[in-house]
């Protein structure tokens, strides 16, 4: 079963108190799908059998009239269901005109006018795959686009090869139509999934931003372990000051160790950003103030372009 099904099953399973309420439900349906081939006859497609055994038994009570279920025409999908119902066919009429309306006789039938919309031409997408909510409607997309915007529903119209929709990727439409369709349940499942999923990029995007961080700092720790490294090779460690030397040195013996942890070690300890500008004048190779003039120039040469390399 696609989750679009489910919602339906859920609609005509639910319970509908007010009589007004399930007149309502009705004409949202043919408002939506229905079609008249005469001034006396109203006709509406279905392709599940449950459906139009419910959608059936409210033109049954409305209209005392059975509905006829035929095959529709060059293997179509699903069936026609006709009945002989002359208020039906001119409501239908109306609605090919513009008029997107119904008869609303207390706060709940809209509710209810919109689960038949729904299950008549609406199509949703499994939320844990994507956000997308759409309505087949055809030519009368435009008039349905013009008064879900009355209801505060942003909808845009797609036009197909095989039918024109009005569709919705925005998650937070979606929540508030079938919030005020009465569909609670399904607006909370695309509520509990958009925060489980904000919750899963937020935690990525820390995790991306330790990495890259965590990735800066081992390049840095090498530069400065090579560096001091053809230092040391070369004899030039005790041309640098005390404390440069020691700091060094600390890096020499733990080049895996951040800066945070070197300062941690040091003898006497001393502060983060105290061992980051330590590092900074060992790296740019002016801060050792060398006064042989032999040292001066091996230290400054491995520290130019070519030590670099």
């Amino acid at each position: 079963m696609s989750f679009s099904y489910d919602v339906k099953d859920y609609i005509i399973k639910a319970q509908y108190k007010n009589v007004c309420c399930r007149r309502a439900l009705l004409q949202g349906a043919f408002a939506a799908k229905g079609y008249s081939e005469d001034e006396n006859i109203a006709s509406i497609n279905f392709e599940k059998k449950d459906i139009i055994d419910f959608v059936s038994r409210l033109v049954k009570e409305f209209y005392g009239k059975e509905m006829i279920t035929s095959s529709l025409p060059r293997g179509g999908r699903g069936k026609k269901n006709t009945f002989f119902g002359k208020a039906m066919a001119k409501y239908i009429s109306s609605i090919n005109d513009g008029n997107i309306d119904f008869n609303q006789k207390c706060p709940l039938c809209l509710s209810s006018f919109l689960k038949g919309v729904f299950l008549a031409s609406g199509r949703v997408s499994n939320p844990e795959k994507q956000f997308c909510l759409e309505f087949s409607l055809g030519n009368r997309s435009e008039s349905f686009m013009e008064y879900f915007a009355e209801l505060g529903f942003d909808f845009k119209i797609n036009e197909r090869k095989s039918e024109c929709v009005l569709y919705t990727k925005n998650s937070s439409v979606i929540e508030d139509f079938f919030a005020l369709a009465e569909l609670n349940d399904i607006a909370y499942t695309f509520m509990n999934i958009k925060i489980a999923n904000e919750f899963l990029n937020n935690a990525n995007r820390l995790r991306n931003f330790d990495t890259v961080n965590i990735s800066k700092a081992v390049d840095a720790a090498n530069s400065q372990y090579q560096l001091i490294k053809k230092l040391h090779d070369n004899e030039l460690m005790g041309l640098l000051p005390d404390e440069l030397r020691d700091t060094a040195k600390l890096r020499f013996e733990n080049p895996d160790m951040s800066l945070s942890q070197l300062a941690r070690v040091s003898i006497p300890p001393i502060s983060k950003s105290g061992i980051l500008h330590r590092m900074k004048k060992i790296m740019s190779g002016v801060g050792g103030k060398i006064r042989y003039l032999e040292g001066r120039f091996l230290y400054e040469r491995f520290c130019s372009s070519s030590f670099a390399q």
